[in-house]
C-alpha cells in the first residue's frame, strides 16, 4: 500500500507556505498569547497543508489480487446453430475460475445485453437476452463491457463468435483495452460450411430517363458448381426467368429491360439453387426513379362511367391508364407510379382496403394529386364519410351550416329467418345487413339523430328501439346480436315501424326494409296509406334472386322511396349508408342551374371569359376550412373546390363527367382546357434541386439526411417513411450542420423503403423531396470469410484460445487498486479552516459559555486541580490556582488528568448552593464558569 500523487510538482508548494506562515505570523499573531498563537500556526500550516495535498491529487494504491472477466457471446443469426457449444463453452470456464475472480456474460447481435450480472457465483445457464440477430456489432458489445467493469478489479474480456462483424466497428474501441490493461481472449466459433448460393447484389441506374433502356446486374456468390433458376420480377410482374449455371465464386448476369413508365420502380431477383442451405439469401431488391411526363390513373365503377373524361386525355396526349375500382393499386409503392389518380363515380367499398389505407400518405407524403369526381355512387351517397377519402378531399361529406339537415329518424328492419344465414365466402347475407345498419348508424348524428332496428322472421322483435343517439357502440353491440332463424313476414315489422315514427318529433323519417324472401302478398294498403299520411318514406332491399322483387318495389314506389336489388350481398353495407343520406332530401340534387364562380383561381385560367354552361345535377356537400371553392352551385355549395394537403393537392368536382349531369361541358370548347387545368394543378410539385436527400444503413438503423443549399434560416424538417409492407411512420430531422438535418429509424424488413422528406418555414411548404432506399436480407446469411478479428486481437496484444482452461491462463497484467483522497483532504482542509477562524474570530467569556451550556441542556463538572507549591519556608505551604476543566457528569470520565481533588457541579438552571469548603479543595462561587480567570490560572501551573 502506498500513496501516488498525480500532480507531485505541486508538493514542493508545502515547505514555501509553511515557510510564509511562521514568518508572517509573528507580525500577524503578536497580540495573541503564546499558547492560542502556537494553536493558530499549527492550524494554518494544517490547512495549508492540506489543500496542496488535494490539488496535488493525493490517492491511496495498492496491488489488485482479484480479477474480473466478461464473456462476451454472439448471439447473431451466423451463430445460431452454435449456441449450445458457446454456452456450453461459458459453463466450464465458471468452474474453472479462481476464488477471486468474478464473472459476468454479456449477450449481442445488433444490440447488447446483460445476461449474467458480475458476480463470483456461478449463475449462467443459457442465453436468454431478446437480441437483434440480423447484425453483429462486437464494437458495441465490447462498449458495453468497459461500462461494467467495476474500478479497482483487474479485467478480462472474452470474445466468443465468428469474428463477422458487419454494424459497428471494434477496431474504434479496442485500442481502449490495451491501453487500460485488460487481457483480451478471443475463442473463435467455426461457421458450418454448408453447400450454399445467394444474391449478392443488384446494380441498377438510380436515375432514367421515359424509354431509355438499361442493363440491371444481378451478383451470385455461390460455393459449389452448380445450376441455379434465376427471377427478375418487377411490380409483381415476372419479366424474366433463366436457368444459368453457377461456378464457386462470384457470378455476374446481366438484364436488359427498358423504363417504359415513369415514376419509382422496383426489382426483386429470385435465386433457386439446386444446393442450398439457407434460403432467407435467395432474395434481393433494387429501385431506380425513372423522369417522365406524369401518368394519370383514372378509376371507374361502372365501365364506361370515365368515356367522356378519357376521351380529354387522349386529346391532351397525356399517359394514362384506366382501371376498375376493384383492381385499383393496393399499396403505396403502386400509387407511385402515378402523377394523379381520378376516381368517376367511385363507391367506397368498391376501392379494396390496401387503396383506402394509402391514398392520404400518397397525397399527404409523396406529393401524389387525387380528383374526386360525383355521381350518384361517390362523395357521401359513396360512402366516404368518416374513411380516407374524406379526409384527403378538400369537402366534408355531410351538409353543414345552413344546409344541414333536420332531425332524422332512421328505422331499419332486418330480414332475420333462417335463409339470411346463407353468403359467399364464409360472410353471411344477414352478417351483411348488421355491416350495413352499423354503417347508417355511423352516418347519422350523435345527440341529434334517432334511429331503431327491428328483425323480422315469422314475428319481429326490437333489437333497438328507437332512440335519440347517445351511446353509439351500446346501439353497435345490440345490432351485433341478430341471428339468423325462422321465416319471413314483414307486415308486423312495418307497422311496428310506422307505429314507433308516427310519435317522433323528427323533421324527416325513413325505414329501410331489408329481406332475401318471401313474404305476404295482401294487405298492405291501408298500412302504406298511414305511412304515406305521417310523410314517412320507404326504402326496400331485395337480395338475390329468390326475394320478392315486386312486392319491395310496389312498398318504395307507394312510400316515396328507393327500391335496390343485390346479389352481390357485399354491396348491403354501402346501399345501407347511401339510403341514410338519400334520406335527408339534401345531397342529391337533380336540377339545372348555372355554377357561379366564387373564386379566381389558376384552374379557370382560359375558360371562365364568356361564362360557364348549366350543369343539371351535383353531390351535395360542404367546404373545409382551409379549402378554396372555385365554382359553387346557385344555392352556395361546393361544386369545384382545391385545396393543399400536405405535398400534393387534391380537387373535389361534385358534378359527374358521364354526360349526366354535365351533358351541357361536353360539347363546350373550353371543357378540354378546364380539365387540362385541373389535372395540370394536382401535377405541380415541390420537387427542386434546393434540396437532396441520402439514406444510409448502420445495422438496423438508417439515416436520413436532407441537405438545402440555402440554409439562410432554421427549417422545420420531417421525413416520411413507408416501410415495404405499407407502414407509415414520421422521424424529425434535427438541424446537424448549416444546411444539414439528419434523423433516423429502425429498420424491421427488407424491400424498398419510400422516404419523403418535406421543409417548412413558419407554416409554409418551402422543400420537398423523394427517395427509395432497398434494404437487403440481414448480413448475417452472407458468405464471408474475413481474417480481420484475428488481426485485430494480435495487434492489441490479445490471444486466441480454443479451451475453457486457457480463460484463465497467461501473464496478467496486475494493475494497482486506486483511491482518490481528494475529497477527503478536503472535506478535513475545510473542518480545520473552521477551527481556524473560530479561534481567531470568536471571544469565548463566560456568558457565552453559560449560554452554551444551557442550550445543550445538561451538567458539566469543573474540576479543580490543586498542586501543593512550597513557599520557600517550612512552616507552610502556598496553594496557586490549579486547572479547572470541563468534563461530563461521571466522576469517573475525569480520570488522567493528574491530580485532581475535587469536583465542582454547574446545574443548568440552578444556584450554587454553598457548602463548606474541604480541605485542598476550591469552589466556583457563582453558577457560571469565568473561562477568563481560569486561562489566568493556568500560569500557576
Amino acid at each position: 500500500m502506498g500513496l501516488s500523487f498525480e500532480r507531485p510538482y505541486l508538493l514542493l508548494l508545502i515547505p514555501i507556505l509553511l515557510g510564509l506562515v511562521l514568518l508572517l505570523s509573528t507580525k500577524w499573531l503578536k497580540r495573541l498569547n503564546k499558547s492560542k498563537k502556537t494553536w493558530i500556526i499549527a492550524l494554518r500550516c494544517a490547512v495549508l497543508t492540506l489543500l496542496v495535498l488535494a490539488l496535488s491529487g493525493m490517492s491511496l494504491t495498492w496491488k489488485l489480487n482479484n480479477v474480473t472477466t466478461l464473456f462476451l457471446i454472439d448471439a447473431s443469426d451466423s451463430t445460431h446453430s452454435s449456441k449450445g457449444d458457446m454456452e456450453e463453452f461459458i459453463k466450464e470456464a465458471y468452474k474453472l475460475k479462481g476464488p477471486k475472480d468474478k464473472l459476468g456474460v454479456i449477450s449481442f447481435g445488433d444490440n447488447a445485453q446483460v445476461e449474467s450480472f458480475i458476480s463470483d457465483e456461478t449463475n449462467f445457464s443459457q442465453i436468454e437476452g431478446k437480441i437483434n440477430g440480423n447484425y453483429t456489432n462486437i464494437e458495441n458489445a465490447l462498449a458495453t463491457a468497459l461500462s461494467l467493469f467495476p474500478a479497482n478489479s483487474n479485467k478480462r474480456v472474452v470474445l466468443i463468435s465468428d469474428g463477422e462483424e458487419n454494424s459497428g466497428n471494434a477496431g474504434r474501441i479496442a485500442l481502449s483495452l490495451q491501453e487500460q490493461g485488460i487481457d483480451f481472449k478471443y475463442h473463435k466459433i467455426e461457421k458450418s460450411a454448408g453447400e450454399e448460393a445467394l444474391v449478392e447484389k443488384i446494380e441498377v441506374p438510380e436515375r432514367l430517363a421515359l424509354d431509355e433502356e438499361f442493363n440491371l446486374v444481378v451478383t451470385i456468390n455461390s460455393t459449389a458448381v452448380q445450376k441455379a433458376k434465376l427471377s427478375l420480377v418487377s411490380e409483381r410482374t415476372k419479366l424474366s426467368e433463366q436457368t444459368v449455371q453457377l461456378q464457386k465464386g462470384l457470378n455476374k448476369f446481366v438484364f436488359r429491360d427498358k423504363a417504359v413508365t415513369g415514376g419509382f420502380k422496383s426489382y426483386n431477383v429470385l435465386i433457386e439453387p439446386e444446393k442450398d442451405s439457407q434460403p432467407k439469401n435467395n432474395e434481393a431488391s433494387c429501385y431506380t426513379n425513372i423522369v417522365a411526363k406524369p401518368r394519370i390513373l383514372v378509376i371507374e365503377d361502372s365501365e364506361g362511367e370515365s368515356e367522356e373524361l378519357v376521351k380529354m386525355l387522349k386529346a391532351s396526349s397525356a399517359d394514362y391508364t384506366v382501371v376498375n375500382a376493384r383492381a385499383a393499386p393496393g399499396n403505396i409503392h403502386d400509387m407511385n407510379i402515378y402523377k394523379t389518380i381520378i376516381t368517376c363515380n367511385v363507391q367506397i367499398d368498391s376501392l379494396n382496403e390496401g387503396f383506402r389505407n394509402s391514398i392520404e400518405s400518397y397525397v399527404k407524403d409523396f406529393g401524389g394529386g387525387f380528383i374526386a369526381t360525383g355521381g350518384d355512387n361517390s362523395f357521401a351517397l359513396g360512402g366516404y364519410s368518416k374513411t380516407p377519402l374524406e379526409k384527403v378531399l378538400p369537402v366534408y361529406m355531410d351538409m353543414r351550416g345552413k344546409k344541414e339537415a333536420p332531425k332524422m329518424a332512421m328505422l331499419l328492419i332486418i330480414d332475420k329467418s333462417g335463409s339470411m344465414s346463407e353468403g359467399v365466402a364464409g360472410i353471411s347475407k344477414v352478417d351483411m345487413a348488421k355491416e350495413g345498419a352499423i354503417r347508417s348508424l355511423d352516418s347519422l348524428r350523435v345527440g341529434k339523430d334517432e334511429i331503431g332496428v327491428l328483425s323480422l322472421d315469422g314475428a319481429y322483435s326490437w333489437v333497438v328501439k328507437r332512440q335519440v343517439i347517445n351511446d353509439p357502440g351500446a346501439i353497435e353491440e345490440d345490432i351485433g346480436s341478430i341471428r339468423a332463424d325462422g321465416g319471413t313476414s314483414i307486415i308486423p315489422s312495418l307497422e311496428a315501424a310506422y307505429n314507433s315514427l308516427k310519435e317522433s318529433d323528427a323533421k324527416i323519417k325513413h325505414i329501410i326494409l331489408l329481406t332475401d324472401g318471401l313474404a305476404e302478398r295482401t294487405g298492405y294498403d291501408t298500412l302504406l296509406s298511414n305511412i304515406n299520411k305521417e310523410n314517412i318514406t320507404v326504402s326496400t332491399v331485395a337480395v338475390g334472386q329468390d326475394s320478392d322483387k315486386q312486392l319491395l318495389s310496389m312498398i318504395a314506389n307507394r312510400c316515396s322511396g328507393r327500391f335496390y336489388i343485390t346479389d352481390a350481398y357485399t354491396n348491403i353495407p354501402s346501399i345501407f349508408t347511401k339510403e341514410t343520406f338519400m334520406a335527408a332530401r339534401t345531397y342529391l340534387n337533380n336540377r339545372e342551374f348555372t355554377p357561379a364562380i366564387n373564386y379566381e383561381h389558376s384552374v379557370l385560367k382560359g375558360v371562365a371569359e364568356g361564362g360557364l354552361p348549366s350543369l343539371l345535377g351535383y353531390v351535395g356537400a360542404s367546404q373545409k376550412e382551409t379549402a378554396r371553392v372555385v365554382l359553387k352551385s346557385d344555392e352556395d355549395d361546393p361544386i369545384l373546390t382545391v385545396w393543399q394537403y400536405g405535398l400534393g393537392k387534391a380537387v373535389a368536382w361534385n358534378s359527374d363527367v358521364s354526360g349526366k349531369w354535365n351533358a351541357n361541358y361536353i360539347p363546350w370548347n373550353k371543357n378540354l382546357k378546364l380539365w387540362q387545368n385541373i389535372i395540370n394543378f394536382t401535377v405541380e410539385n415541390y420537387d427542386n434541386e434546393n434540396a437532396s436527400l441520402e439514406i444510409t444503413q448502420q445495422g438496423s438503423k438508417a439515416t436520413v439526411s436532407l441537405k438545402n443549399k440555402n440554409f439562410e434560416n432554421e427549417l422545420n424538417s420531417v421525413a416520411t417513411v413507408i416501410s415495404p409492407s405499407g407502414e407509415s411512420f414520421e422521424t424529425r430531422l434535427n438541424p446537424v450542420a448549416p444546411g444539414q438535418y439528419s434523423g433516423s429509424f429502425d429498420i424491421k424488413e427488407d424491400g424498398v423503403y419510400m422516404v419523403s422528406g418535406k421543409q417548412e418555414l413558419n407554416g409554409e411548404l418551402i422543400n420537398a423531396v423523394k427517395q427509395g432506399y432497398a434494404v437487403q436480407y440481414s448480413p448475417e446469411y452472407k458468405i464471408n470469410s474475413s481474417d480481420n478479428l484475428e488481426k485485430l486481437v494480435a495487434g492489441i496484444g490479445g490471444k486466441m484460445i480454443t479451451q475453457p482452461k486457457e480463460v484463465y491462463t497467461g501473464d496478467l497484467q496486475y494493475k494497482r487498486g486506486q483511491r482518490d483522497l481528494t475529497a477527503y483532504l478536503i472535506s478535513l482542509f475545510l473542518i480545520l479552516f473552521m477551527l481556524d477562524i473560530a479561534l481567531r474570530r470568536l471571544s469565548l467569556n463566560k456568558n457565552k459559555l453559560q449560554h452554551a451550556l444551557e442550550t445543550a441542556g445538561g451538567k458539566v463538572r469543573a474540576i479543580i486541580v490543586r498542586k501543593p507549591v512550597k513557599s520557600g519556608n517550612d512552616f507552610g505551604q502556598r496553594e496557586h490556582p490549579g486547572d479547572i476543566k470541563a468534563v461530563s457528569n461521571k466522576p469517573d470520565s475525569a480520570a488522567g488528568y493528574g491530580n485532581i481533588d475535587s469536583y465542582a457541579d454547574i446545574e443548568q438552571e440552578s444556584e450554587q448552593k454553598d457548602r463548606p469548603v474541604k480541605d485542598g479543595e476550591r469552589t466556583i462561587e457563582s453558577n457560571t464558569l469565568d473561562t477568563s480567570q481560569l486561562l489566568k490560572r493556568k500560569k500557576f501551573k
